[in-house]
């Protein structure tokens, strides 16, 4: 996966919407092949599919064969949130109520769940990481830190991929 940089132009052409679908197809991906679907079978039921596309599969696969499904699921976690970060240094918060900024809370929200299912895995104290989040995001920790001690890291970033989808859905 290519990162942007963080300089203005690289952002000039993205949007919160823009990272935030490229990261949910790239979730749906992992997701798929750790359900068993291999590339040939993701290409052929992907219409359409151009060649950058096409090579971006690849890629994200490729990445998921070499370090694991769970390394490549934070992977792409950590690229939506360079991708925001960037998106909020180079436009700032959308307006509120707009589309973008429905975009703009699911990246932050995405970041935080994130981060608390990597403290899960390094396995910190639950109280110590509620310690830090402001009051909305305290009950994640607990169901975060359970589904990662009673399923394990594969069903966790499963169920951070879905609850991602299901807030961009909510987009509009």
């Amino acid at each position: 996966m290519t990162q942007p940089s963080l300089a203005g132009e690289a952002f000039a052409s993205q949007s919160y919407e823009s990272c935030s679908l490229v990261t949910s197809e790239y979730l749906t991906v992992l997701q798929l092949a750790d359900r068993g679907l291999d590339l040939e079978t993701l290409s052929t039921s992907l219409l359409d599919l151009s060649d950058p596309g096409a090579q971006r599969l690849e890629a994200i696969l490729a990445l998921a064969n070499r370090e694991g499904i769970v390394e490549a699921h934070s992977a792409v976690h950590s690229e939506y949130a360079r991708c925001a970060r960037g998106m909020y240094e180079y436009r700032g918060i959308p307006a509120a109520g707009s589309r973008e900024h429905h975009f703009h809370q699911c990246a932050g929200e995405n970041k935080s769940r994130y981060e608390v299912g990597l403290a899960a895995t390094l396995q910190a104290n639950p109280a110590n990481v509620a310690a830090q989040l402001s009051p909305e995001h305290k009950d994640a920790v607990t169901k975060i830190f359970d589904t990662f001690e009673s399923q394990g890291a594969g069903v966790l970033f499963d169920a951070l991929a879905s609850e991602l989808k299901r807030c961009l859905k909510n987009s509009g």
